[in-house]
C-alpha cells in the first residue's frame, strides 16, 4: 500500500483535526463474498438492486415481481444486513445497493453480494462507489464481448485511496446528511410544480 504523501496526494478539503496520510489499497485488502445460497428455500424477501434507490422489493421494483416472481428461489444469495450488492452487468449505470434494512433478504443468483472488514467505514465506501472514481476503476477492469461484466474478482483488484477510519466515518456522515438534504428539497420543489401546475389549470380560461 502506499500513502498519499508518496505520491503527494491530498484532499483539497478537509475536517479538521484529520493529517494522516491516505493510503492507496485495493479492494481485496477490506473486502469478501458474502453471500450464502438459500438452500433451504427460507420464505424471505425478495430484493432487486437498482440504478437510482439500491435495495428494491423485487414485487415493488418490477408489476407483478416480474419473470422472477415464481423462480426457484433455492439458488438466490441471502444477504445480511450490512452488505452490499450488485449486478454485474449493470454496475457502469450504478446498479448497486447497501442493505440497510434490519433483516436478512434475498436476491437474484446473478448479483455479487460481499461485505468490508473494520478497517472500512460502510458509508464512506457507498458514497466512493457512487462517483465517478469507481466508474473510472470499472471502466478499466470489466470485461466481455458485446455486453461487459465486472465480476466480484474484478472489483478485489480496484484501487482507492482511504483516510483512517475515523476520518471515513465523518465523511460518510457529511456526505449522508446532504443526500438528506437533497431528498428534503426534492420533495418541495416537486410539491411546488404540482402547485404551479393546478394553478395554470385552474387560473386560466
Amino acid at each position: 500500500m502506499r500513502s498519499a504523501e508518496d505520491k503527494g496526494l491530498a484532499p483539497r478539503i478537509r475536517f479538521a483535526g484529520f493529517a494522516d496520510a491516505w493510503e492507496q489499497r485495493v479492494f481485496a485488502d477490506f473486502t469478501s463474498a458474502s453471500g450464502a445460497r438459500n438452500r433451504d428455500g427460507l420464505p424471505l424477501k425478495s430484493y432487486s438492486v437498482s440504478n437510482d434507490r439500491g435495495f428494491v422489493p423485487q414485487d415493488e421494483q418490477f408489476e407483478m415481481g416480474g419473470t422472477m416472481r415464481d423462480a426457484d428461489k433455492t439458488a438466490y444469495w441471502i444477504v445480511e444486513p450490512g452488505s452490499f450488492a450488485y449486478n454485474p452487468a449493470r454496475i457502469n449505470v450504478g446498479s448497486i445497493g447497501y442493505l440497510s434494512t434490519s433483516e436478512n433478504v434475498i436476491v437474484s443468483s446473478l448479483y455479487e453480494v460481499f461485505r468490508t472488514d473494520a478497517t472500512c467505514d460502510d458509508r464512506f465506501l457507498w458514497h466512493w462507489l457512487k462517483s465517478s472514481l469507481f466508474a473510472k476503476q470499472i471502466e478499466m477492469l470489466q470485461e466481455g464481448g458485446v455486453r461487459l461484466y465486472f465480476f466480484f474478482d474484478k472489483l478485489l483488484k480496484s484501487e482507492i485511496w482511504m483516510p483512517s477510519v475515523s476520518e471515513q466515518g465523518s465523511m460518510g456522515r457529511l456526505f449522508d446528511t446532504l443526500d438528506d438534504l437533497i431528498a428534503l428539497h426534492q420533495r418541495k420543489l416537486d410539491l411546488l410544480k404540482n402547485v404551479k401546475k393546478s394553478l395554470l389549470e385552474g387560473m386560466f380560461v
